[in-house]
């Protein structure tokens, strides 16, 4: 019984760790102007993955942008789409999906784009799209609930302990 109390606590605290340092992360990313964006289509398959999480840094410049480089731009549905620039025109960008056959047929400007990839993270996009939806968030409030008792509970019993030892 001891031993699966040891492996539970060292689960919880690996969990808390992981957490933290996420959202630490996340914190510092944002702060620097970097955002990350579920990528939810395969159109830029092989290169950037179903379900990705993908970094873009909102501080590159429209006019740095070369060809070949991936960009994020606001699609005229609003929805943000992670494209490759194709061709810089003066009307602006043609973007295309690495697995589509066809451009995108709009062309991208300094008024909808969002920035350039620096990186994804292959799955991370499915964990992030999950904690979006009500039953994603419950079981993260679950979870940290969860943390927390364990916590309180452990602390509670070596104050139990020690006030038995010193009788």
């Amino acid at each position: 019984m001891e031993k699966i109390q040891k492996v539970i606590k060292v689960l919880i605290n690996a969990l808390m760790t992981l957490i933290l340092i996420v959202g630490i992360l996340f914190i510092l990313l944002f702060m620097i102007g970097i955002e990350p964006f579920v990528v939810k289509s395969g159109s830029m398959q092989p290169t950037i993955q179903t379900g990705s999480l993908s970094f873009i840094n909102k501080h590159a410049k429209y006019k740095d942008v070369k060809e070949n480089d991936i960009i994020a731009f606001k699609a005229t549905s609003g929805d943000k789409v992670t494209h490759r620039a194709i061709s810089i025109t003066d009307e602006g960008i043609e973007t295309k999906g690495d697995s589509n056959e066809r451009t995108d047929g709009i062309t991208t400007t300094e008024k909808n784009f969002i920035g350039k990839n620096i990186f994804s993270i292959p799955k991370l996009g499915y964990v992030v799209m999950l904690i979006q939806t009500t039953r994603g968030k419950i079981m993260l409030v679950t979870i940290i609930i969860i943390i927390l008792v364990a916590g309180f509970l452990e602390d509670a019993k070596k104050k139990g302990k020690r006030s038995k030892d010193k009788k």
